[in-house]
């Protein structure tokens, strides 16, 4: 080597820690604390971020949610929830029972997912498919919809007993939690993390339409689900699959509950509020008629007599 340059500096030493005295040592270098407090302070930091650690994973990925209100408000748009589907009862959401973590934490062989609607009362959450609307059933004196019992019977054929991944994106006014939806697909491709999505699922089969609600509209936080879900909606039309295939003038699901005053929305109970106090007094809420103090207490009294029977059936 040429005398006019220079070798290369030699690495800094750094000894392996190879024993508790030697770790105290590096610790006390660094930090100027005396071995004693070492001592003190050592086994405590690592048994609080041990618990700290056990909380994290606990919360996040192990704790098991019975139902939408006992889910945490920083969940939504930030987690999905395993579990088994118990029941679908209509023919764009079903009735999911939580299962952290899947068999691996013993779910289906060492822990038993409950069965029947005594058992499974109060232990479900109602997730509402994103981005879809299928044929409305009849409920409350209400008429059914055409196709309605096939898109029923096409999403429970999918979906009973079988597990899914939900992904949380909001709650609508009626406590149902708005969810991407996804499955693993059979065979191999199963076995290699692929997924359908049930949404999209219904869309090319024309057992559903794209939702087309004036607000609140969800497809989820993947990229270009949107423009997915329009092109499988518009290849069943063109093949007249499912709903498109029916005869005489099509009634989407909105315009059917906009003609029997029926609506989907985002839900807030500050907004809820606001809004039932307002119609109380009889003042115009955006987007309502203004009405009198003794039609909006009979307006409430059927709401939540609604919303109690649905809530009910749907595990039935």
């Amino acid at each position: 080597m040429p005398s006019w340059i220079s070798p290369p500096p030699p690495p800094p030493e750094h000894p392996l820690i190879r024993s508790y005295n030697s770790l105290k040592a590096r610790i006390s270098g660094i930090t100027s604390l005396p071995p004693s407090a070492i001592d003190i302070l050592l086994p405590s930091i690592t048994a609080a971020t041990a618990t700290l650690t056990l909380v994290y994973l606990y919360r996040n990925f192990l704790k098991r949610y019975p139902d939408s209100n006992s889910l945490p408000p920083q969940f939504f748009r930030r987690k999905g929830l395993y579990g088994k589907v118990v029941s679908v009862g209509d023919a764009d959401n079903f009735r999911l029972f939580h299962t952290p973590g899947g068999r691996w934490t013993g779910w289906g062989w060492l822990r038993r997912i409950p069965e029947g609607r005594k058992m499974l009362k109060g232990q479900t959450i109602h997730i509402r498919i994103a981005g879809v609307d299928a044929p409305e059933g009849a409920h409350f004196g209400k008429p059914s919809q055409p196709h309605s019992s096939e898109s029923l019977s096409y999403l429970s054929n999918l979906l009973t007993s079988h597990n899914v991944r939900a992904h949380l994106l909001r709650r609508d006014q009626y406590e149902r939690v708005v969810c991407s939806v996804s499955m693993k697909r059979k065979g191999i491709l199963g076995l290699l993390g692929f997924k359908h999505d049930v949404g999209l699922l219904m869309l090319k089969a024309g057992m559903a339409q794209v939702y087309e609600g004036t607000y609140g509209i969800e497809f989820g936080k993947r990229q270009g689900m949107e423009e997915k879900y329009r092109a499988a909606e518009e290849e069943a039309r063109a093949k007249k699959l499912g709903i498109w295939g029916l005869k005489g003038k099509y009634e989407s699901p909105g315009q059917y509950k906009a003609r029997f005053g029926g609506k989907e929305g985002p839900f807030t109970p500050s907004t809820a509020i606001a809004d039932k106090g307002k119609e109380s007094t009889g003042e115009k809420v955006k987007g309502k008629r203004g009405v009198s103090s003794s039609s909006a207490a009979v307006k409430l009294k059927n709401d939540c007599i609604f919303i109690f029977k649905e809530q009910h059936l749907q595990i039935s």
